[in-house]
């Protein structure tokens, strides 16, 4: 690869309903090391892969047995191949930060087999699930630089998050390159509006998205996978289309980033000011 190339890859991990965290762990393991020993750099499963997001769609205080700290045995797990491939794994999972604080977190594993960052979903979803119940919002968002060449700068929203332009908007002014977007989304969230939105969010600021998704039926709810990766011109160059247990990888040349932003350079042409002025002032709300 070229000095500004980097191997990533999404894992379309097929349902497992009814199966523990720990067994659907230990099905995510191999395919890990799999995209690991292919040279994948950065790899990341889907959202919530260590629990039914079925589960989601109901109350039910059993449920959060199913939480897990962060670091804690999921992320040292994982952390057990990063340390031994050297790369960065995205583990999303269902946090259990403190008592009664709980979260949709995507952690990150680095090359040194420790957490190196944890993102919590910002908007939690509210759509055909019951997230609010369990899910206290995220108020942070973060962007990391690989400790290898090419010092990829990278950063990560979760699912809902990807339909709110500002989530992506933020990490590309925070210098990212490259967006991550795990995803638990079933045929609701398909069709054309799928590939639209994800493709949209590269072509707004310029930058490679990457997503993943579960495939396969899930007590009620079908999951349609397509797991994909856009480059920072729109264009789709990987796609796991239907396929189960797919590792879907590619290879970014991070170069096309400035060749994106130049030649649609939206970020330069921000109007800060606008921002400021009607979406940060406590009189917004009154326009909604």
């Amino acid at each position: 690869m070229g000095t500004r190339e980097i191997k990533v890859a999404v894992l379309q991990v097929k349902t497992m309903p009814g199966s523990s965290r720990e067994e659907k762990v230990e099905h995510i393991l191999p395919l890990i090391q799999k995209a690991s020993e292919d040279g994948c750099q950065i790899i990341m499963p889907p959202e919530l892969c260590t629990t039914d997001y079925e589960k989601f769609y109901t109350k039910d205080p059993e449920y959060f047995k199913l939480a897990e700290p962060v670091p804690g045995p999921t992320t040292e797990a994982v952390g057990e191949l990063t340390k031994k491939y050297k790369n960065y794994v995205i583990m999303p999972l269902f946090e259990k930060k403190a008592p009664g604080i709980y979260y949709n977190s995507a952690p990150v594993v680095g090359p040194e087999g420790s957490v190196v960052g944890n993102y919590r979903k910002t908007q939690v979803a509210g759509v055909q699930v019951l997230e609010k119940l369990y899910f206290r919002q995220g108020n942070a968002f973060a962007v990391w630089e690989t400790v290898f060449e090419p010092n990829a700068k990278f950063g990560t929203i979760i699912c809902h998050d990807r339909r709110y332009p500002e989530t992506s908007r933020i990490l590309a002014m925070m210098g990212a390159e490259i967006m991550f977007c795990p995803t638990a989304a079933p045929g609701y969230a398909g069709g054309v509006h799928w590939e639209l939105v994800n493709r949209a969010r590269s072509v707004d600021n310029g930058m490679f998205t990457v997503y993943s998704n579960r495939i396969g039926t899930e007590w009620k709810k079908e999951y349609f996978g397509e797991s994909m990766i856009v480059n920072p011109f729109g264009e789709v160059i990987a796609n796991g289309g239907k396929d189960e247990d797919a590792v879907v990888s590619a290879v970014l040349d991070l170069d096309q980033v400035d060749e994106a932003r130049i030649a649609v350079p939206t970020l330069r042409d921000l109007r800060n000011d606008f921002w400021m002025k009607y979406y940060c002032r406590p009189q917004y709300d009154e326009l909604l």
